[in-house]
C-alpha cells in the first residue's frame, strides 16, 4: 500500500509520462548539454542551497527524463536522513562520543579523500 500523498512527499507521476518526455526531450537534454554529471552537481547543490531559475529547470528536465538519476536522487536524500538521524544520536546523552583527536583525524581523512577525488 503506498503512503498518501502529503505537502512535502506528493506522488510522482506515472510512468508513461517519464517514457514520453524522456523521447521528446532527450533530444533536448544533448543539445542543451544536460548530462548525468551536471545533474548530480545541480542535485548537491539544490540540497545546500535554491537553484537559480535557469538551473532548476536543467534541474527537473533531467530529473523528468533520466530514470537512473531520480534513483540515485532518493538514495541520496535516503542518506541525508540517515546522517542527520546519526548527528541528532551525537547529540544525546544515549551516544558514545568520539574522542577529540579521532574526530579531528577522521576529518582529516575525509578531506584528504575529496582532495584526491577532485584532483582525479
Amino acid at each position: 500500500m503506498k503512503p498518501a500523498p502529503t505537502p512535502s512527499n506528493p506522488l510522482p507521476p506515472p510512468p508513461w509520462l517519464y517514457r514520453v518526455a524522456g523521447r521528446l526531450l532527450g533530444p533536448l537534454e544533448k543539445m542543451l548539454g544536460i548530462t548525468c554529471r551536471d545533474f548530480v552537481e545541480l542535485s548537491s547543490e539544490k540540497h545546500e542551497c535554491a537553484l537559480s531559475a535557469g538551473k532548476n529547470i536543467r534541474y527537473f528536465l533531467h530529473r523528468l527524463i533520466c530514470a537512473i538519476c531520480r534513483k540515485q536522487e532518493r538514495r541520496m536524500e535516503h542518506l541525508d536522513r540517515l546522517a542527520g538521524n546519526v548527528i541528532s544520536r551525537e547529540d544525546s546523552d544515549l551516544s558514545v562520543k568520539l574522542a577529540p583527536e579521532t574526530r579531528e583525524r577522521i576529518r582529516e581523512h575525509v578531506a584528504l579523500e575529496i582532495e584526491k577525488r577532485n584532483s582525479s
